[in-house]
């Protein structure tokens, strides 16, 4: 374990950075750019170079729950949650948004449901089957209806009778392709390493209910940027003014298009539901909480990017990154099948499987049948266990925004990349409003997720992948200034 810096440090970092620039730039653009410093005057402040208050989390419109002769049907309640849900994925899915909206609205261009078929996302012809399948679904342990006298008296929360979170994920090509240094940013400059950062995307949207109302939250993408894309906001392109200002307008202006469609789909499926714009989660009120929060993790970074190289010296192609993604996949296996959880890939002459390797009862999978691709040819595998998930969940289903986990796939030359969202990470980072109960209780699950998620890719490539491949290296993008 890395020694960790102190707090006095991280604070010379910051004199060091403003002193060289790095920060002033950032400083200006934070300071003109009005929604990403929305928390000004806000209980929280604004402390300094003109950051406001964020939170990772942002509640954006809240839908009543169903009540049968004044008290509520959680049942029905719990179903409408999952309706709404499908309600926005389908809002996404087969309406231009630019039409409906209006172009001063959508801005960039029209936004597409993750995980789609090709022909959904040219025709937006898509079947309400594909539709709603495609709207993934987080366990938690928090029952559906609290008074079911068969949970009360057996102590037992089953499968059937537990709530899942619903996640809607929105795509969209410019926004993405700027994100990911594919396009410029402003005139030529475009974002370093952004493939990096591939491992936060999509943007989320989250449908989840309990006893008062059916939440509709989603990632704040100003906060989400912030954190992970910190390289980024300590980078020398930040000097430039017009860079700076062009970076800082596009996350505000992301949630506002999210935001529109999710209250144009939910004022259509319930007219009573109240739009709202409400930070939820853990609260950043400064440029040396970001620093600190990034500095506290293993790896000072959100993510661990691992590079593998061919033995016999050759390129990657187009389709063999795909290729690693889709087996990654079929390795760990996919929710919703007969055999979810369960892993048959043998993994030594002793014919253990990879069951054997992970940890109890972990039974990982993946979201979707298939990689959800981004530009830069970029490939996102969704990974899911249901014990880390309901532990997750356990300490608030406003969190179920930070799930799944993601891996991602990347080819450039002679270098495959296999990116990881660090769990250390987002714990400290996604979950820091937490209780220091429930902090105790994660010890040491980072570290096993990691080493699962770390495993099922070496079974993936070693005896599934069918081209042998050299022992990775750590790939290090320093995050900090």
């Amino acid at each position: 374990m890395k020694s960790k810096k102190t707090t006095s440090t991280v604070n010379q970092w910051v004199k060091k950075a403003v002193c060289g620039g790095v920060l002033l730039g950032l400083g200006i653009a934070m300071g003109t750019t009005t929604a990403i410093a929305a928390g000004k005057g806000s209980g929280n402040g604004a402390q300094s170079h003109g950051f406001g208050s964020m939170t990772p989390f942002s509640r954006v419109a809240k839908v009543p729950v169903v009540k049968v002769k004044g008290k509520i049907d959680y049942k029905a309640t719990y179903a409408k949650s999952r309706a709404a849900s499908v309600a926005i994925a389908t809002y996404v899915a087969r309406i231009k948004e630019a039409d409906t909206l209006g172009a001063d609205v959508i801005q960039g261009i029209d936004w597409k449901l993750g995980g789609t078929s090709s022909e959904c996302l040219e025709t937006r012809i898509c079947t309400d089957d594909e539709i709603s399948h495609n709207v993934l679904q987080i366990p938690s342990p928090e029952p559906i209806d609290p008074t079911d006298a068969t949970y009360v008296d057996s102590g037992v929360v089953t499968p059937a009778n537990t709530k899942k979170g619903n996640v809607v994920e929105f795509c969209n090509k410019k926004y993405a392709s700027m994100a990911m240094g594919v396009a410029p940013i402003t005139g030529d400059k475009k974002i370093a390493n952004g493939y990096a950062h591939a491992p936060a995307l999509p943007c989320e949207v989250s449908v989840w209910n309990d006893d008062q109302h059916i939440y509709v939250d989603m990632l704040d993408p100003s906060a989400i940027f912030t954190l992970f894309f910190s390289d980024v906001l300590f980078s020398a392109d930040m000097q430039d003014p017009a860079f700076a200002e062009a970076l800082y307008a596009m996350p505000p202006q992301v949630k506002a298009e999210i935001a529109a469609i999710i209250h144009a789909a939910l004022v259509e499926f319930d007219p009573d539901t109240k739009v709202m714009d409400q930070k939820i989660g853990p609260v950043y009120n400064s440029i040396e909480d970001i620093i600190e929060v990034v500095d506290a993790s293993p790896l000072d970074s959100p993510y661990l990017h691992m590079v593998y190289t061919k033995v016999d010296g050759g390129t990657f192609t187009d389709a063999e990154s795909k290729m690693v993604a889709q087996t990654i996949i079929n390795t760990m296996s996919i929710h919703g099948n007969a055999d979810a959880g369960t892993h048959s890939t043998v993994i030594d002459g002793d014919g253990n499987t990879l069951d054997s390797i992970l940890s109890p009862k972990s039974s990982w999978r993946s979201a979707r049948t298939a990689p959800i691709s981004i530009p830069g040819k970029n490939h996102i595998i969704e990974a899911c266990s249901p014990k880390y998930a309901k532990m997750a969940m356990g300490t608030g289903l406003h969190h179920v925004n930070a799930l799944p986990c993601e891996i991602t796939v990347k080819t450039m030359g002679d270098q495959l990349i296999i990116s990881y969202l660090d769990p250390a990470f987002m714990l400290g980072a996604m979950f820091a409003d937490i209780s220091d109960e429930d902090k105790a209780k994660f010890g040491a699950i980072p570290d096993l997720i990691n080493a699962d998620l770390q495993a099922v890719v070496k079974a993936a490539l070693d005896v599934n992948l069918g081209i042998a491949l050299n022992e990775p290296t750590r790939k290090i993008i320093n995050m900090l200034p």
